[in-house]
């Protein structure tokens, strides 16, 4: 069963990949699945143009077409101030290795300088959680993560449910994880007044 991670633990996995290859380029794609809810998949297909305008100013969304996500239709995915800050750091560095940002290139660049498949990513991510010893995380984990953090905090279902893009409040429901500590809690609640 994949897991969820919490943000401590998505703060050692950061700490723990900083040496291996590759890791500018792979925090931004967990930091993606964790902080926007993307799909590997989609995260896959980013183009620069998809998250900076054409003078390197963030964007306060993602669009994507209808061709590049699972529902088939124009969506669009919210960019939070946390995930704005992995994309410049990210940007930074690129910037230092590359010397200039083409918008039309991938985002997420293979070592062949050349754009990943879904599956190749889907693939690497994986091998990358197993690499830094976290069992039962996968690349799917980071958007579990983020609907089961909002729910955690009260979010209306129906709010998360058209963050994430599903089309149906039961698929939304189905990430949630629930806890032995919350079901205590909860519990506990009943006796209060």
């Amino acid at each position: 069963m994949t897991r969820i991670l919490s943000k401590q633990q998505l703060n050692v996995f950061f700490k723990t990949i900083e040496s291996f290859p590759h890791s500018q380029r792979n925090r931004l794609v967990v930091a993606l699945t964790y902080f926007c809810a993307l799909r590997i998949g989609e995260v896959a297909q980013l183009k620069w143009a998809n998250v900076l305008d054409k003078n390197l100013v963030f964007k306060d969304e993602i669009v994507f077409e209808k061709h590049q996500v699972k529902a088939r239709q124009k969506q669009r995915v919210l960019l939070n101030k946390r995930a704005r800050l992995e994309i410049k750091r990210y940007l930074d560095w690129y910037i230092q290795i590359y010397k200039q940002v083409d918008l039309s290139h991938p985002l997420i660049k293979s070592q062949k300088n050349t754009q990943f498949s879904p599956n190749s990513l889907c693939q690497r991510i994986n091998e990358l959680y197993k690499k830094a010893n976290y069992s039962n995380i996968t690349s799917h984990s980071g958007r579990k993560s983020y609907i089961t953090h909002l729910s955690n905090k009260a979010i209306n279902m129906k709010v998360i449910m058209k963050l994430v893009r599903h089309k149906h409040l039961t698929t939304t429901q189905r990430y949630i994880e629930v806890n032995e500590k919350q079901l205590e809690e909860a519990n506990e609640l009943i006796g209060k007044e």
